[in-house]
């Protein structure tokens, strides 16, 4: 059996190889049986993909890059499948399940996809089990009766550096009129550094408020800041934390 009888009776799973088939037939016969059973099966009823001739002797194999991609796809919802609807897995969490997945598995944005199929689970989404412990009763902020009575403040970072060094905003607003205060600075301020912009910008102007509400940043938290405001008969209340909507 010659080269160019082999055409259309060859198959590999692989996406591109290349085999030297001998003019001998008990070579051919013998390359033959070296087959699997899917590949036997496909040269028998001629439903394989194509390939091309390269020169005498020498076939090249080329599977479609749609079939490559449709049996990837295939391959993933499986172990996805596995790894999380079975009986023995029990619907993992995301993180546990791309642990235990990481140990065997490896391809390009697992993780992501180990996320993503557990966020459109149907029986995780209607009978997980809540595991954190339930959150508290929200405190609702004071309604104010005068302005500036209560402050809130945070920061603007990450901002191009200006001429004269400044890299971030100090925002200060009026919890009651909205009035806010933008004060350039520099992410490298301490607590006495703020003291006195503080001092400057805004207790000149409006004299010293009752409360001051603000995330749980280093300045602050820091003991010069608190004194300052126990000093000046200011309480200072802390937003929860990831929680930035308090304090304006």
């Amino acid at each position: 059996m010659s080269v160019t009888e082999y055409r259309d009776k060859f198959l590999q799973l692989a996406r591109y190889a290349t085999a030297e088939v001998a003019e001998d037939r008990e070579k051919q016969e013998y390359f033959l049986e070296g087959l699997n059973d899917e590949l036997q099966y496909q040269l028998m009823n001629h439903t394989f993909p194509s390939f091309h001739q390269l020169v005498d002797r020498a076939l090249f194999i080329e599977r479609k890059h749609q079939e490559i991609e449709e049996r990837k796809r295939n391959i993933k919802k499986l172990i996805l499948s596995e790894a999380h609807d079975t009986a023995y897995s029990i619907h993992p969490g995301s993180t546990k399940m791309y642990h235990d997945l990481k140990e065997r598995f490896w391809w390009y944005g697992m993780k992501r996809a180990v996320a993503e199929y557990v966020a459109v689970c149907d029986t995780c989404q209607r009978v997980k089990a809540e595991h954190q412990r339930p959150a508290d009763l929200l405190q609702p902020l004071k309604i104010l009766e005068w302005k500036w009575e209560e402050i809130s403040m945070d920061f603007i970072v990450g901002l191009p550096r200006t001429q004269k060094g400044y890299n971030s905003i100090w925002v200060v607003v009026d919890r009651l009129t909205k009035v806010a205060h933008f004060i350039p600075m520099n992410t490298t301020y301490s607590g006495a550094r703020l003291a006195e912009l503080y001092i400057s910008r805004i207790v000149c102007l409006h004299g010293v408020t009752k409360r001051i509400i603000s995330d749980r940043g280093s300045q602050f938290t820091s003991r010069f800041w608190e004194q300052l405001h126990d000093s000046l008969d200011s309480k200072l209340r802390f937003s929860t934390t990831y929680h930035p909507q308090t304090d304006g």
